[in-house]
């Protein structure tokens, strides 16, 4: 079931929820960031980033979700960016109300945007529980177009693996549970990565030598800059 990755459409990435299911799963994904390893994963991701000499003019937290991850970054590392815009992007407009009104940090800008039609610029982005959702093609053309840009890259996303899809569909299974949650969530492990799968990926865009790391809880962070130093 889980050796190769699942092309299966998650209920978040149609139409067929309401905005206050939405709102509802987004903060059961803010408990899974907190408890289970996305803030403090995407944290390592992006202080590699900056570890290794990338100096950005913004910050885009592609698939910004209900911007947690996003203010907490801002909150970890705003200090020692200065000058820095900070970018929430998002296609869903209900997750960037949700994000205005709960997560809007410092200034955070949230605006409705395509990742696949980012512009050039230094920039890091910051990618979350977000290739999943996406094949392995646009997800390779993506990374050839930062490469091309000069931009820098933290990826947090999901290591396909028995144990991961077992617990978490446990978890679904709880009282006051989303029925987005109880869906998408084992289906966004079938949906992630083996190690296997990134080092493909990275070769196919170009990328030599990107170490892709493994943290708990079941997750795969990548840091990517140019020209590493």
């Amino acid at each position: 079931m889980l050796n190769n990755r699942s092309n299966e459409a998650e209920i978040l990435d149609g139409q067929s929820f309401t905005k206050e299911e939405l709102f509802q799963n987004l903060k059961e994904l803010q408990l899974v960031n907190q408890f289970l390893g996305g803030h403090a994963n995407s944290a390592k991701a992006f202080e590699n980033c900056l570890k290794n000499g990338f100096v950005p003019d913004a910050v885009v937290d592609i698939g910004c979700g209900g911007g947690d991850t996003m203010e907490y970054l801002q909150k970890k590392f705003g200090n020692k960016l200065p000058g820095v815009q900070w970018i929430g992007s998002d296609l869903n407009p209900w997750c960037l109300e949700y994000a205005k009104g709960k997560h809007p940090g410092n200034g955070i800008q949230y605006i409705q945007s395509d990742f696949r039609e980012i512009k050039a610029g230094k920039i890091l982005f910051h990618a979350s529980l977000f290739f999943h959702h996406f094949p392995n093609e646009e997800i390779t053309e993506f990374l050839r177009k930062i490469k091309s840009m000069g931009a820098a890259l933290a990826i947090n996303d999901l290591h396909r693996h028995s144990l991961a899809y077992a617990s978490i569909a446990a978890i679904g299974k709880a009282p006051g549970i989303s029925r987005l949650f109880r869906n998408d969530a084992p289906l966004s492990v079938k949906r992630g990565f083996t190690i296997q799968d990134w080092d493909l990926i990275l070769k196919n865009a170009g990328y030599e030598n990107i170490e892709v790391r493994w943290a708990w809880a079941f997750r795969h962070i990548i840091s990517i800059v140019p020209n590493p130093q």
